[in-house]
């Protein structure tokens, strides 16, 4: 059921926003009344797409590469619990004030304040646009404000330096078809390995996948991003066969006396 919800102006002026096609903004703004009060919906990009974009002519595929890139930027959680695949909207609970919420049927995900989190941007981060000390102080009726989404008056601490993947991990962008999300990508490898995929197991798999969407000339909007690739641990899928190009038509040639025999008793 879809739902109303609010957006700030920020929104619009977000340097993470500003990196997303038209339609990917479209689907983020559309998700936000798809998803429940808790921000959570199940993650099938046929419902979404139907719930979203009914009366266009985009597809399933479309939608899937839309929350690839919300997933890439960190706006949306993609997670998947009892075999069975969920979204969360990042920055939901602090950013969408609902009276009387309606509990969610939805598990959260498995680190829960993930909802709570910004997305990376210092102008306008969340979903719905940043929160700077000025509004948190008109709000709560204090000179300070307080860390996005952890509730803390400290400040944010520095960025810690993300951990090196290592020369197994150039060798696999390196082959993937579709660079895009890189960073994303290396802790998608990093959590893969840590969780004991075989690193070169994971090379001979992107070079077979990446091979079939070479002949198969895939349009690069097709292509997961290597991080969902990754993710969803899809170096376990069977590379799909192409289709065999058919042969040269056979040469015309006369009817044999039998086979003229053989049409004259149905003429």
């Amino acid at each position: 059921m879809a739902r109303i919800r609010s957006i700030k102006p920020e929104f619009f002026t977000s340097l993470t926003i500003a990196d997303l096609t038209s339609e990917q903004r479209l689907t983020f703004i559309g998700l936000w009344t798809h998803v429940d009060d808790e921000g959570r919906c199940v993650d099938d990009s046929r419902l979404i797409k139907a719930a979203l974009w009914p009366l266009d002519d985009r597809t399933a595929l479309d939608i899937e590469g839309d929350l690839g890139a919300l997933s890439e930027s960190s706006l949306i959680a993609r997670y998947t619990l009892n075999q069975r695949r969920y979204l969360a909207v990042t920055g939901w609970a602090e950013h969408q004030k609902i009276n009387r919420p309606t509990p969610s049927k939805i598990p959260p995900p498995p680190k829960a304040p993930i909802l709570g989190a910004t997305c990376g941007d210092e102008d306008s981060s969340t979903p719905h646009g940043g929160v700077s000390e000025d509004s948190l102080a008109e709000r709560k009726g204090t000179g300070k404000g307080k860390e996005q989404g952890t509730g803390k008056g400290n400040p944010p601490s520095a960025a810690r330096t993300p951990p090196d993947p290592g020369p197994a991990f150039d060798e696999f962008w390196t082959r993937y078809p579709r660079k895009a999300g890189k960073s994303e990508a290396a802790k998608a490898w990093i959590k893969a390995t840590q969780a004991g995929a075989d690193p070169d197991a994971l090379l001979a798999a992107v070079k077979a996948h990446a091979d079939y969407h070479v002949a198969a000339k895939t349009e690069q909007q097709f292509i997961p991003h290597a991080s969902t690739w990754l993710n969803q641990k899809r170096f376990e899928d069977d590379v799909p066969s192409l289709p065999r190009p058919a042969g040269p038509a056979p040469a015309p040639r006369d009817m044999t006396d039998e086979e003229k025999k053989n049409a004259l008793k149905f003429g």
